[in-house]
């Protein structure tokens, strides 16, 4: 098994022989996935992070904005950024919002449909290679809390928590 070291305590992570907090363990699936994606959308210009929001705008034609921060949980500066890079780059249209002057409508465009499907295959690729050596039932189960978590975190930024 591949030894992970930890580079301010220089303590090593082997999988489950050493148990450290598990903010560790999620910090170090993000940065890898995040590397793997970076590489594959760097060819298109795109970071992985714009492909996240090209998967939920593939999946929501027609998405707001402010929908899409609200489901990436990320600032809405941040999104109109990226987006903005992303229409200039011809993967996303930005249609205003006839019912709402103020806001705008995402739709992927054809070229973005392409990329899509390359970067579904990088996603599934890498979760397959996460989970590998778990059942079925351990990915549910894995699933399920990581949802909880999930849920935990918006109803701690919703309270002011965070």
């Amino acid at each position: 098994m591949k030894q992970i070291t930890n580079g301010t305590s220089g303590m090593k992570y082997c999988g489950p022989t050493v148990l450290g907090p598990i903010h560790m363990y999620f910090s170090i699936i993000y940065r890898h996935g995040r590397v793997m994606h970076d590489k594959v959308m760097r060819q298109f210009g795109l970071t992985g992070q714009q492909m996240g929001y090209l998967k939920y705008i593939n999946e929501n034609p027609g998405i707001s904005q402010e929908e899409l921060s609200r489901y990436a949980q990320i600032d809405k500066g941040a999104v109109a950024k990226a987006i903005k890079d992303m229409v200039s780059k011809e993967f996303v249209d930005r249609r205003q919002n006839p019912g709402d002057k103020r806001a705008y409508c995402l739709f992927p465009t054809e070229k973005a449909g392409r990329v899509y499907r390359l970067g579904e295959e990088t996603y599934m690729k890498f979760e397959r290679n996460i989970t590998k050596g778990m059942s079925d039932e351990e990915i549910k189960t894995l699933t399920v809390l990581l949802g909880k978590m999930t849920q935990n975190i918006a109803e701690m930024l919703e309270g002011g928590k965070i």
